[in-house]
């Protein structure tokens, strides 16, 4: 494969190649007597999670010594955000609750960036890998989004009656899981329809794609969005977090996501507040 000149073909093969190796591990499980435990929050984990985790982080920490590692699984391999120190945020497993049932909708998202010197993270790289489909997406800061190598952009603007949408609930219960319920009944009857995917990842990677014009979700966690929302930008979309807009960069550490078109962003925003 030739690659866009724009990219950088060291961190693009790296990621290209670990992500291979993480979903062999998935793969190799599926279908099998699963390990399941639940977390704190009531969401899954699996051995599989844990396999896909290690082949991740032994593959980074031997490349990237000097790196910090922020994972789903296994937290942060550093407790200071050093403005300038390079920072993985992993989810080695998106979708646990789609793989554990034999729904093939699941992926593994890596991303690379750096801190601030407001201990934000600036995404520089990012991948999402659709274990299922075996189809690689990539953006770099600058370098614009691709999947297996071809140039991606979001979907054209268009009226938000002709909209195709993705969201999701994370793991709400009670009054939280009734008020997005009630944002997301109101959001539909605007757009032509929407779908819930249950892997955030993958969803922000198919609005890159232009499958979907936008997504929406409240309390992700930052290795939910690290790849996808640099994914999104780099494709020409537009991404903010799921608050009233207040004009602020967008923070992965933030309160989840809204992104997709920048026409079908803005009418999201304007429905859900």
């Amino acid at each position: 494969m030739v690659l866009d000149k724009r990219i950088s073909s060291e961190i693009y093969h790296f990621l290209s190649e670990t992500m291979v190796l993480a979903a062999k591990e998935l793969e190799s499980r599926r279908g099998s007597t699963l390990q399941i435990s639940l977390k704190p929050d009531t969401s899954l984990v699996t051995a599989a999670d844990l396999a896909s985790e290690k082949v991740i982080i032994d593959r980074i920490k031997r490349q990237f010594p000097g790196d910090d590692i922020y994972s789903e699984e296994a937290g942060r391999s550093s407790a200071a955000a050093r403005p300038g120190t390079f920072v993985w945020v992993i989810d080695p497993l998106d979708g646990t609750t789609n793989y554990a049932n034999g729904y093939p909708f699941y992926c593994i998202s890596i991303g690379r960036g750096r801190f601030r010197a407001d201990s934000s993270i600036e995404m520089l790289h990012g991948a999402v890998f659709d274990a299922p489909r075996q189809r690689f997406y990539y953006a770099g800061l600058g370098e614009g989004a691709y999947v297996d190598g071809r140039p991606i952009r979001v979907a054209a603007s268009r009226p938000f009656s002709q909209c195709f949408l993705v969201a999701g609930f994370y793991y709400m219960q009670g009054k939280s899981l009734q008020t997005e319920i009630e944002r997301f009944a109101k959001v539909s009857t605007h757009c032509q329809s929407i779908r819930r995917d249950g892997a955030a990842a993958l969803d922000l990677a198919m609005v890159a794609e232009g499958v979907y014009d936008a997504f929406w979700e409240a309390g992700l966690q930052p290795w939910d969005v690290a790849a996808g929302s640099l994914l999104v930008t780099e494709a020409g979309g537009a991404v903010g977090n799921y608050v009233p807009p207040d004009g602020r960069t967008y923070d992965i550490q933030g309160a989840g996501i809204i992104a997709g078109s920048p026409s079908a962003t803005q009418a999201i925003i304007q429905l859900l507040w």
